[in-house]
Formats: structure tokens, C-alpha cells, sequence
């Protein structure tokens, strides 16, 4: 499967954008910067969205995509995707037709732009050629991660989290795993906001990857703070892991 990175940070400058990441330019895990990002054919080629929670730098271009499209996808919805409670969230906070109009029901409701389609943690779910699995996180709101299978290959996606086990269980039952997607968005020395705000920091970082067994899996980091990424690179880089590396705004990669 081919990844691209269309944002990978946690704060929106010039220059860097809010978390978004296309597979196989049919499914996007969040949709931080899409409308900004994609063309329009690339738009419409768009069939899932996977949502890790309802903060709004992780939803804020869904809207946008649903009004490209409100012409346009008469037959194959968009499909947006997560648990139960975080696309009720979705639903009542934001396509409420106050906020914005409820595209669940545009332009017909026999033939909407989007679909919200709940699923359940820790349950496999077939979705074309993909098969994805959420697995709840540690954030400040009802948060999930995901790992997304296609053929010999799973990559597994945090999201937004702070300290957390159940993923890294998941994690090490992964045969085919090729390479995890994990945030960290302070630096050690705002370790306490990271901490009231569900995040991490290098260091905690390092422990969270003591969970991870296997240690020649490539850790690709996400959700940087723009303004504190010369930082944080140093302090990655003090780790000492060779296999860590930062997402890249525009880059693919194959797995």
C-alpha cells in the first residue's frame, strides 16, 4: 500500500498542515488537510474516511470535501468512518445544519455525499481492499487508533494519545506489521501540558516504544507542534533509535 503524507502536524502554519494521510488515494486516515491538498480528481477518488477522535484539526476538512462534492457523487458516498460515540460526536457538533449543513441527506437522501458508518473497537472490518481495526487510545476524549491490512501488509495508526497500552498489545500480534504511525507533539520540557492535553513528548515517547517488542519496525512520527520542531528533532534524535524517523509533508512511502 503507498501512503502519502498530505499533513502530518499538530498545529497549522504556513507551511505545515494538520494531520491527513491518503492510502492508496482511496482511504485517508483523518482529514486535517485534504481540500488544500488533493485536486479535485484526486478529491473524487475518495471512498473512506477513518476518524481517530472529534477534535478539529482531525475532521476540520470534511465539510469542505462533502461541498466539492455535493454534485458529484450521486451513487458512491463518501463513507466516514469510526465508533460509535465519536461520529455521533461528528453528527451533532458539527453536520447539524447549524455549523454546517447535513450532507448525510445532500444533495437527496437516497443519494447523499456522506455516509457515517460506526464500528466497533477491536473488531476487523472488511472495507474494499483494506481491512481496518480501531483500537481506543488514551486522549482527552474518546479517542481510537487504527490498523489498516491490505494483502501481506498492516500499518498501525495512533492518532492523538497519550500513555496507552491496548494498541502496543495489538501491535505485537501483528505478523505482517510494517511500520507504526505514533504521535508526539512536545518537547520534554512541556511534559505537564502534554500530559493534561493526552500527548507525548520524546521521552515518553521512548517509554511507550518499550511496549512495542519488536524493535526493527520503522516508528514514524506525527502530530509535531510546528513551533517546536527543531526541538523536538534534537530530542528525538538524543533517543538513539535509528529506526525513528518524522513523517514528511508530501512524501510517500511504499509498504
Amino acid at each position: 500500500m503507498e501512503l502519502r503524507v498530505l499533513g502530518c502536524y499538530g498545529g497549522e502554519l504556513p507551511g505545515y498542515r494538520f494531520c491527513s494521510f491518503a492510502i492508496d488515494g482511496k482511504l485517508l486516515l483523518d482529514a486535517g488537510a485534504v481540500t488544500s491538498v488533493l485536486r479535485l480528481p484526486e478529491q473524487r477518488r475518495l471512498s473512506y474516511i477513518l476518524v481517530t477522535h472529534t477534535h478539529l484539526d482531525h475532521i476540520k476538512d470534511i465539510p469542505f470535501l462533502a461541498a466539492n462534492l455535493v454534485e458529484e457523487r450521486f451513487h458512491q458516498p463518501v463513507n466516514i468512518i469510526s465508533t460509535g460515540q465519536i461520529i455521533e460526536g461528528i453528527k451533532s457538533h458539527l453536520f447539524n445544519d447549524a455549523l454546517w449543513p447535513d450532507f448525510t441527506v445532500l444533495p437527496t437522501v437516497e443519494f447523499p455525499v456522506l455516509k457515517f458508518i460506526s464500528i466497533e473497537p477491536e473488531v476487523d472490518v472488511p472495507m474494499g481492499e483494506f481491512t481496518i481495526r480501531a483500537i481506543p487510545v488514551n486522549h482527552t476524549v474518546q479517542a481510537v487508533g487504527y490498523i489498516i491490512h491490505k494483502g501481506r501488509s498492516a500499518i498501525l495508526y495512533t492518532g492523538d494519545t497519550g500513555p496507552t497500552e491496548r494498541i502496543w498489545e495489538e501491535a505485537n500480534s501483528l505478523k505482517d506489521l510494517k511500520a507504526v504511525m505514533v504521535e508526539t507533539s512536545f518537547p520534554n520540557g512541556l511534559r505537564a501540558i502534554a500530559e493534561s492535553s493526552g500527548h507525548l513528548t520524546p521521552m515518553m515517547l521512548k517509554r511507550e516504544l518499550k511496549k512495542l517488542r519488536r524493535k526493527d519496525i520503522p516508528v514514524l512520527l506525527a502530530h509535531m507542534k510546528p513551533q517546536y520542531l527543531s526541538l523536538l528533532r534534537k530530542e528525538v534524535g538524543n533517543m538513539g533509535r535509528p529506526k525513528i524517523s518524522f513523517l514528511r509533508q508530501g512524501a510517500r512511502y511504499r509498504f
